[in-house]
């Protein structure tokens, strides 16, 4: 019974942390610009199907996937920023998240008809025996996925928190005007913001493909749990972000292993509800008064 308890436990760590590495992408850029991006999940998406390509199709060692594909979402977005989303943040925000919207369904799209096919399959990236920790099977790809995503989403927060990168944007959610007048740009800002949520997209994409494959559904799956998962930590707070993560995977875990595998599948909106009518500012929300 514990075994079983604790295999479950794990699972639902293992998807909590991926959860909390996209939810923190989502938790930058709205930090920054007041945007929800809601085409993340097409970004991790493409993370995801770089990794099939570099990794299944052209044979590139799987190190180089975790390093180049990140910065090559990174780009793409911040190129995305600069190309399409400023010229419409000169209408109002509400256009901006709009277009987000339907710029995921285009990648989406894009993607069903470039590889007409349910499911790419990616292999993991240790394929050693697995090793007991305290009387639960960890596989060796499982404790990569943990660690790994973890420490990506802890760097991510300490660049944010205390790097000069992050100084900026710090600076910008907390008075764009006072940001301004301090001599920082508002357009270099933004860009910033976009790059490093299109960073962590792309990891995200990179860490989930070799559990749960690629596909179209993959973007849904992301953005839904990433936001689910940023409500509940707060949509202000990064660390937020990872408390929230890890509570989601946790409660889908449990409830598909001890209630039903639909419950599953609504658990994430049924947490999203309670947040929103008990605490809308979410369990982890930012201090006001925090140091720029």
């Amino acid at each position: 019974m514990l075994g079983q308890l604790g295999f479950v436990v794990l699972a639902g760590i293992k998807f909590g942390v991926l959860y909390a590495l996209a939810a923190l992408g989502l938790v930058v850029v709205h930090k920054a610009t007041k945007t929800v991006n809601f085409a993340h999940g097409a970004f991790a998406m493409l993370g995801a199907f770089a990794s099939f390509l570099m990794v299944v199709s052209w044979q590139w060692p799987y190190w180089a996937a975790y390093v180049a594909i990140p910065l090559v979402i990174g780009l793409a977005a911040a190129a995305i920023e600069l190309v399409i989303l400023r010229r419409l943040r000169q209408a109002d925000m509400f256009t901006v998240v709009i277009a987000t919207v339907f710029l995921g369904i285009a990648i989406s799209e894009g993607f069903r008809l470039t590889y007409n096919t349910e499911l790419l399959a990616v292999p993991s990236l240790f394929s050693g025996p697995p090793f007991i920790l305290a009387g639960v099977i960890v596989t060796r790809d499982t404790a990569w996925v943990i660690g790994g995503a973890l420490l990506t989403a802890l760097a991510c927060i300490a660049l944010f928190g205390y790097g000069r990168l992050g100084r900026g944007m710090r600076a910008m959610a907390a008075n764009m005007r006072g940001a301004q007048l301090c001599g920082y740009s508002v357009d270099g800002v933004y860009m910033l913001a976009w790059f490093l949520g299109g960073v962590l997209a792309g990891a995200t994409g990179v860490f989930i493909a070799p559990v749960t494959g690629v596909s179209v559904d993959l973007s849904i799956a992301i953005i839904t749990a990433g936001f689910v998962a940023g409500v509940i930590g707060g949509f202000d707070s990064p660390r937020g972000a990872i408390v929230g993560g890890l509570l989601l995977g946790l409660a889908e875990s449990l409830s598909a292993a001890y209630v039903s595998s639909a419950m599953k599948s609504c658990i994430s909106f049924l947490l999203l509800f309670l947040v929103l009518m008990w605490r809308p500012q979410g369990l982890f929300p930012e201090r006001s008064g925090r140091r720029v």
